[in-house]
């Protein structure tokens, strides 16, 4: 798959999870509205600069929309992997204690989602 196709592919794929039309994302990004289909067919590229604000409006990295990290969101992917490593130093009781916080907020989460 090439990189523009990527690049559409996620675009397109987070505007409709949005439940953003190609017109209103292109007046929120400040391109034309056919700049939007042809960047989400794949037939054209974003520029650095467009490709940045298109990212902000859908709430997520350029690394994810350039294919380059499957993780939408670059500060939780960071954050995620500081935790981890902070998480090696700690005693046995701390790690037991985070992992069950972790497992009472993912229950705590499916209970709202129902």
């Amino acid at each position: 798959m090439e990189l523009g196709d990527i690049i559409g592919k996620r675009i397109k794929s987070k505007r409709e999870e949005l439940g953003i039309t190609q017109k209103e994302f292109s007046e929120r990004v400040g391109v034309s509205a056919s700049a939007i289909n042809q960047f989400e067919k794949g037939e054209k590229k974003p520029s650095p600069d467009v490709l940045t604000r298109i990212a902000e409006e859908l709430g997520v990295s350029t690394d994810y929309l350039l294919g380059a990290s499957d993780e939408e969101n670059l500060f939780v992917s960071e954050h995620v992997a500081a935790a981890f490593r902070d998480f090696k130093s700690l005693s046995p009781a701390d790690r037991k204690i985070i992992l069950s916080n972790i497992e009472f907020l993912k229950s705590k989460a499916k209970r709202k989602e129902k």
